[in-house]
């Protein structure tokens, strides 16, 4: 299994007092992991900047419908930019080329890129792959996920996974993410 980590998150930056982006992004590069992110700023460039400062690999999947985007570019920390024309398309190629997903604080974009990965495992379209909440804004969702049933009998039978919310895992620090990375890839 490779190494690459798909990070969905706010457009907008987060304090290091909320969540050390930047510090994870470094962490998680020194561990060897590739990072993937929608490529522009916010969380995407402080979790690229932190991987690069660590002599790590950034791969940046834009597409160019936002506003005040249609002319820009990827942020300086990408090494290698896709470009898709529009955000369903980007979302897949995340989905396509991650091994796992890291969901960070966000909105309404980090919420469709998180379902779009729930429903592609739940319907049998993506081989189970881990999804990692980071900290506590979403665990709102976690009802939510309680009351949907798992309907890939692959799931059913090879991991005993009946509900959606057992596709999710839930840690609080760096150091709790970096642990269960590790566990998984190891």
């Amino acid at each position: 299994m490779g190494r690459r980590i798909c990070f969905f998150g706010s457009y907008k930056p987060l304090e290091s007092e909320v969540l050390d982006v930047e510090q994870i992004g470094y962490k998680l590069a020194k561990e060897g992991y590739e990072i993937i992110s929608g490529g522009f700023g916010g969380t995407m460039e402080q979790i690229s900047k932190g991987a690069k400062e660590a002599g790590g690999k950034t791969i940046g999947i834009t597409c160019y419908i936002f506003p005040g985007k249609e002319n820009g570019k990827a942020n300086k920390f990408i090494d290698t930019e896709f470009v898709t024309e529009d955000i369903f398309s980007r979302i897949k190629m995340m989905i396509e080329m991650a091994n796992a997903f890291i969901i960070l604080p966000g909105g309404t974009g980090t919420l469709l890129e998180f379902s779009a990965v729930v429903e592609h495992i739940n319907k049998g379209l993506l081989d189970f792959k881990p999804v990692i909440f980071v900290g506590d804004h979403w665990k709102k969702l976690l009802p939510i996920l309680e009351s949907i049933t798992i309907t890939n009998k692959k799931l059913k039978a090879d991991f005993k996974i009946k509900r959606c919310n057992e596709l999710v895992k839930f840690v609080n620090s760096k150091e709790d993410l970096i642990e269960s990375l590790n566990d998984i890839f190891s």
